[in-house]
Parts: C-alpha cells; sequence; structure tokens
C-alpha cells in the first residue's frame, strides 16, 4: 500500500472539512448536538461533558477556520482576476491580503487622500449603478 502524499493528504482534509461545515451548518445538525448534550448530562453528569463539549467544540472551529481559510482565498483569487481585467483599476492592490499592516494602512491612506483630493465631478459611477 503506497503511503498518500502530503498534498493528497492536504485534499482529502479539505474535502473532509467541507463536508463536515456543510453538514454542520444545518438546523438538523444544532437540533442533534442539543439533544447528545441533554442525554449526555443526563447520563454522564457536568463534568464530563463539559469536557466533551470542549474538545468537539475545538475540532469543529479547526476544522470550519480550514473551510474559511480555503473559501477566503478562492475569493482573494477572484477579486485579483477582477483588478486585473479592469482597466482603471489599481496593480498595487493586487494580492493585498498578503501584505504587511503597515502596507495596507499605507494604501488605505493613500486611497483615502486620493479621494478627497480629486475633483468630485470626476467621481465614476460605482458598478452597482450601471
Amino acid at each position: 500500500m503506497q503511503k498518500p502524499t502530503s498534498a493528497q493528504a492536504h485534499a482529502s482534509f479539505a474535502d473532509f472539512s467541507t463536508q463536515v461545515a456543510r453538514w454542520t451548518g444545518n438546523h438538523w445538525a444544532f437540533l442533534i448536538a442539543a439533544g447528545l448534550v441533554v442525554a449526555s448530562l443526563v447520563v454522564f453528569g457536568v463534568e464530563v461533558t463539559n469536557i466533551a463539549i470542549s474538545i468537539a467544540t475545538l475540532l469543529f472551529v479547526l476544522i470550519l477556520q480550514n473551510t474559511q481559510n480555503r473559501d477566503s482565498a478562492a475569493l482573494h483569487l477572484k477579486l485579483d482576476e477582477m483588478v486585473r481585467v479592469e482597466p482603471d483599476a489599481r496593480d498595487d492592490v493586487r494580492g493585498v491580503e498578503s501584505r504587511p499592516a503597515n502596507e495596507i494602512d499605507e494604501l488605505h491612506l493613500d486611497r483615502s487622500k486620493g479621494a478627497t483630493d480629486s475633483d468630485p465631478s470626476e467621481s465614476r459611477t460605482s458598478p452597482v449603478s450601471r
């Protein structure tokens, strides 16, 4: 039997976390979890139930964070592509999410300063109003 590569392990965890995130985002999952908590309180008592809830919460947070990270990365790629193809867009904002906080603050200040310095009659219409 061949040992899985790091990329295969990462992909299988990504698939697993996506499925868990979909399933746990359902209202039925909440009702089942609430029922399990009540049942475990009756059977095992408060101490054991609190430990189990803490461990389960940590695991779910880690799984959901993995899914959130991938969704965020995909969104940033899509936005970067939109910036790349828009002729009037500033190229210096592409990939800004991976820059240090001080660089992001400088870009934000430059943008704010540019908005106050520009002529209000030259403002472009927003893409939403087109």
